[in-house]
């Protein structure tokens, strides 16, 4: 049997009331990703690819369309069952890294873990060796602002990969770096998501990153074209 894929969009609609008018993002909008498959998602700005990841990831509810993680049909799922699939299944990485400053590297990426109440010895671990794998094995006990730039997005990937997702989704996950690091950053994230069967939609305004993953799907006026 055919491993479902790690994302599958169908029909996707999503619009917007602002000022009397009716602003069509998405239209009935189709995309799938394979595991291990990395996506470009570009388009111009303002042309609906956070409103894209953010009904991908379960954080919106779309107008209309169905959305299946891993095989699994999210449409119907009510509040507490979506939120289960974001922490089972999703995993999120933005331009920011958004670390809690008060913790160590180590401890940041194991917090997904306590919240899906592995135990704490085994977070710790799987945090450890997430680290390990994105070059960062002597910032353990480092707080976030002991850390440079690149190496705090590396804890936010790492952080993104803590609940073996399924599928990643990233917007702009580069965009604050400086080019050198956010193509050693990058490669390092896609070594990942190729070893461990991941699918990722990346949002990306760079053509240097859209260039290094496996397709490029744009966004405009509402609709995905390759």
């Amino acid at each position: 049997m055919n491993e479902a894929p790690a994302l599958r969009i169908s029909g996707l609609d999503r619009t917007f009331h602002q000022g009397g008018r009716e602003l069509h993002v998405l239209r009935g909008l189709d995309l799938q990703v394979a595991r291990g498959e990395a996506v470009a998602l570009v388009g111009p700005s303002g042309s609906g690819k956070s409103t894209l990841l953010h009904a991908a990831g379960l954080l919106e509810q779309p107008d209309g369309g169905e959305i299946a993680i891993a095989g699994q049909l999210c449409s119907t799922m009510n509040d507490a069952q979506r939120t289960a699939m974001r922490r089972d299944n999703l995993g999120f990485v933005y331009q920011f890294h958004h670390l809690l400053p008060e913790f160590t590297a180590l401890e940041n990426v194991a917090m997904p873990m306590r919240l899906a109440k592995l135990p704490r010895s085994e977070g710790l671990l799987r945090a450890e060796q997430l680290l390990t794998e994105m070059g960062l094995a002597d910032r353990l006990s480092h707080v976030p602002a002991q850390l440079s730039g690149g190496e705090q997005q590396r804890v936010a990937i790492a952080r993104a990969l803590a609940n073996q997702p399924v599928l990643l989704l990233a917007d702009e996950p580069t965009g604050n770096l400086d080019q050198a690091t956010a193509e050693v950053v990058l490669g390092e994230l896609l070594s990942i998501v190729r070893g461990q069967g991941l699918g990722i939609v990346i949002a990306t305004h760079d053509p240097l990153v859209a260039g290094r993953l496996d397709r490029v799907v744009r966004l405009q006026a509402g609709r995905l074209a390759e």
